[in-house]
């Protein structure tokens, strides 16, 4: 029998489900499109403090514990390599990968997500400022490192998340001023958020919400933000550094669109475009799982990825030695 599991990404939800399926008797293959496993942590420099038993580590500390625990392990991986097409004969999908074809019972989807970034702001008038600008950054992993670089700096962060808000709290703390702005609604929550009312209280931070950005514009040496609200006339804010907190968006598209043109099916999808999943992992095409950020819009981080690639790997192998699928 084909005991082959193919595992599609290499993060920490990728990681957990092939280590687990190696423990259940099954044969785990990782691919991952990048040229090192890890996924968005590799950009992540802020200190774990949310997963239980290995403090005082960054992202990028914390997840080569991960590599390096999947090396002693031997977990069989292909790296730089993605599906190129994945087809389905009689109960085993063929997953080609370049010159490689992968023969599995099983696929598991663990492709993460990505930061949303100029492309998410160049619609906007006067964008084409930032690009490539040292003045902006999108990567919310890299926040502790710019602390210090806009000590005594205007600072615009634009996004009222869980990342906009963390960005806010700690940059308060060197900035001359920060001036958040927020689209719609504050979403973060927690310390970081009670700190960043006590910056606004305090004068430290000035809340702009909601806020329409209506152009970006040159100003010397800074960047003009030209805010709107409705109610009054437009804004023209001119800042040192501006931090976008856009939020992340799922990595489906290119593997949904090749299951669809192999005919195996469409994945149900979530309205925000994230994978449908059962509390198994299970998604709504027989023997694909998804577990991870790219299934997890509500909770993504790493102990929920750790937690859905357990749940996933155990899914599929009592699935496989029961031969019974539901999906609701």
């Amino acid at each position: 029998m084909n005991r082959k599991i193919c595992i599609v990404g290499g993060g920490p939800a990728g990681l957990s489900c092939a280590l687990w399926v190696k423990y259940l008797g099954l044969s785990p293959i990782i691919l991952e499109k990048h040229s090192r496993l890890g996924g968005l942590q590799h950009t992540n420099s802020f200190q774990n403090t949310w997963y239980m038993g290995i403090p005082g580590k960054n992202g990028q500390a914390f997840i080569q514990d991960f590599i390096r625990h999947a090396e002693a392990e031997t977990l069989p991986t292909l790296l730089n390599a993605s599906p190129q097409k994945i087809t389905q004969s009689g109960d085993d999908f063929h997953i080609t990968v370049g010159r490689t074809e992968i023969l599995a019972k099983a696929l598991v989807i663990c492709t993460g997500q990505h930061i949303r970034r100029y492309d998410h702001v160049q619609e906007i008038a006067g964008s084409e400022v930032l690009k490539d600008s040292p003045q902006v950054c999108f990567n919310p992993g890299s926040t502790p490192l710019q602390v210090p670089y806009v000590a005594g700096q205007h600072v615009a962060i634009i996004g009222g998340g869980d990342n906009g808000l963390a960005t806010a709290a700690l940059m308060a703390s060197t900035a001359d001023h920060i001036h958040l702005i927020v689209r719609s609604e504050i979403r973060g929550f927690g310390l970081y958020k009670q700190w960043v009312m006590d910056g606004i209280q305090s004068g430290k931070i000035t809340l702009h919400q909601p806020a329409h950005i209506q152009r970006f514009e040159t100003k010397g040496d800074q960047i003009g933000i030209t805010l709107w609200n409705g109610d009054r006339n437009p804004v023209t804010l001119p800042v040192d550094f501006i931090c976008f907190r856009l939020g992340l968006s799922p990595n489906v598209k290119a593997i949904d669109t090749s299951l669809q043109n192999s005919g195996i099916g469409r994945l149900a999808l979530t309205p925000s475009g994230y994978i449908k999943t059962d509390e198994f992992c299970r998604t709504s095409i027989p023997r694909i799982y998804a577990a991870g950020d790219v299934a997890n819009q509500r909770d993504p981080c790493v102990a929920t990825a750790v937690a859905q690639g357990t749940i996933a790997a155990r899914s599929l192998e009592a699935d496989l030695r029961s031969r019974c699928w539901r999906f609701s």
